[in-house]
């Protein structure tokens, strides 16, 4: 199966995505190693990062670089991760009022996106 050159560039997205979410969920995302939060809502969002999001794109980034089917499959679900957990810290962001945090402001603008334009991408390919 050959896939599109387009492939290889959400493999190295969702390769720096997944790198990206493990390193800064260890430090929570600027507020400190994460292990020593004491605080649940400061503590959930970088743990879902470091355990699902983060391994999710690294398989997928290996997926597809390998150029499987199941790479894609993955790759879809990891886009929808994306989506998903942009959605929840834009309510958390929005719900806990300005000033916004540009360290999760800006991660989860990318992640929509990388997750929008892959599940496009994939809806016009089949």
């Amino acid at each position: 199966m050959k896939f599109p050159a387009k492939h290889k560039l959400f493999g190295w997205l969702f390769l720096l995505t997944g790198i990206f979410s493990i390193v800064s969920s260890l430090f929570a995302w600027g507020k400190g190693w994460l292990f020593s939060i004491n605080n649940f809502n400061d503590f959930l969002i970088p743990m879902a990062d470091l355990i699902a999001i983060g391994p999710l794109s690294l398989i997928s980034a290996f997926g597809i670089f390998k150029m499987k089917n199941w790479g894609l499959k993955l790759g879809t679900l990891t886009a929808g991760a994306y989506i998903y957990s942009s959605f929840i810290v834009f309510i958390i962001l929005i719900w806990h009022g300005p000033p916004y945090a540009i360290e999760l402001v800006i991660p989860s603008i990318s992640g929509l996106i990388i997750g929008v334009s892959f599940l496009i991408d994939e809806l016009k390919r089949d």
